[in-house]
């Protein structure tokens, strides 16, 4: 609980340092990951926003993902190995283009990002057997490290539950060992094809 505190208050004082300064800043969470601010000026608009960044010895910055989740918390580091809920823009129902959450990981000091939300939810789906299309989008409340894995909550629906229609939100949550999320990571690399976040023109892998 503790940690939860202290990443969320550090996402909130980089938004409100970005807004009052409007000054580029890294926050170091562990093992040179932290949180980065961004700053774009639009007209006599400034509009800011934080992201994950990884600095290595000398100090250089990479961009990991630029924007991050309210999940709390939304990041999640062991060794080089970086897992966050990120927003990457998506055409919705409503024809509107926003951010819709997903699942990156990152190994340093190279990258790329990889997303690795399918292959971690068609995992959970296997184990539980909850269909696929029961798992909510944009669901993921938190990533939580437990005895060397990662805990993935996120939200599922029920149908009939309750008598014929009905239809019933639940918690639900993974856990995976990081061996397996590196496993995903490399499968991903090796497979997968090299796609471009719509806002940032961050480059990122993911496998169809």
């Amino acid at each position: 609980m503790k940690t939860q505190i202290i990443l969320s208050a550090l996402v909130t004082t980089l938004f409100v340092g970005c807004v009052s300064g409007g000054s580029d800043k890294f926050m170091l969470i562990e093992n040179g990951f932290g949180y980065g601010s961004h700053v774009r000026k639009f007209a006599a608009d400034r509009v800011s926003w934080s992201g994950l960044q990884y600095q290595n010895s000398n100090g250089t910055r990479t961009d990991v993902w630029p924007y991050l989740s309210l999940a709390s918390p939304a990041v999640q580091i062991t060794n080089n190995l970086a897992v966050l809920i990120g927003g990457k823009a998506e055409l919705y129902d409503d024809c509107r283009e926003r951010l819709r959450d997903r699942l990156m990981a990152f190994e340093a000091p190279d990258g790329a990002p990889v997303d690795i939300t399918d292959q971690v939810l068609r995992k959970y789906c296997a184990e539980s057997g909850v269909d696929s299309t029961n798992v909510i989008k944009d669901s993921f409340v938190s990533l939580t490290k437990t005895n060397g894995s990662l805990r993935i909550d996120f939200g599922i629906i029920r149908r009939g539950e309750r008598g014929p229609g009905t239809i019933n939100d639940h918690d639900a949550f993974i856990i995976i060992s990081w061996r397996d999320i590196e496993a995903i990571i490399q499968d991903v690399k090796k497979n997968g094809k090299l796609h471009k976040e719509k806002w940032s023109g961050t480059e990122y892998l993911q496998k169809d």
